[in-house]
């Protein structure tokens, strides 16, 4: 009998082992995977990195631009690098051409002065108030994105072609593979930015 009663014991220490050796590895598992989510988001803010938050906030909220918007086409466009020249010439964060630039500044009475173009708040002031202008004759989102990457001109004559637009005002082909991409690339930072900031424009 006592030796029934030491079997039923161990079977029941047994037992204990178990179910803690599984509430362990559980809890060992949630906390892997949190701390891969922490290390992802981190990781992913060293790609999307968030910089000027205050011109962007000032200047988006002045002109009526989504600023997250205005973050990922800095990303997209620069990398955040306010002194970044492309090979054709465009400035800045917001990668400006100087004839744009010159243009923007004539339309807000300003003297243009090509050296403040690379300022990071007069760049991002003309940029959002470019986008203002985009929106004002362009929808969806991603048909103002193939404005500002192809000119505007450029995108009315692609909506009046039946060969990218059915309705004149979505294009269903973007002609350009370089503004396609340029697209679904400002698309995707658009997301990681509200994703990884979202508190940092309230």
């Amino acid at each position: 009998m006592p030796s029934n009663n030491r079997q039923g014991a161990n079977a029941s220490n047994k037992g204990k082992y178990r179910t803690i050796a599984i509430i362990a590895a559980v809890l060992f598992l949630v906390i892997i995977a949190v701390l891969s989510l922490v290390l992802s988001r981190e990781v992913d803010k060293l790609t999307y990195t968030l910089t000027n938050e205050a011109a962007i906030s000032r200047y988006s909220e002045e002109y009526d631009v989504d600023p997250y918007l205005v973050a990922a086409i800095i990303h997209v466009e620069s990398g955040g690098r306010q002194t970044a020249v492309s090979p054709k010439g465009a400035l800045g964060l917001m990668q400006l051409m100087p004839v744009t630039a010159e243009w923007i500044a004539g339309k807000l009475g300003e003297t243009y002065n090509l050296e403040s173009v690379t300022e990071p708040y007069t760049n991002i002031r003309y940029g959002c108030w470019y986008l203002n202008f985009l929106f004002e004759r362009f929808t969806p989102v991603s048909t103002v994105l193939a404005a500002y990457n192809a000119g505007h001109n450029a995108v009315r004559k692609w909506l009046d072609d039946s060969s990218y637009s059915s309705d004149g005002v979505t294009l269903q082909h973007i002609p350009y593979p370089e503004t396609e991409q340029y697209v679904e690339k400002v698309e995707l930072a658009y997301e990681k930015y509200k994703e990884l900031y979202p508190r940092a424009f309230d």
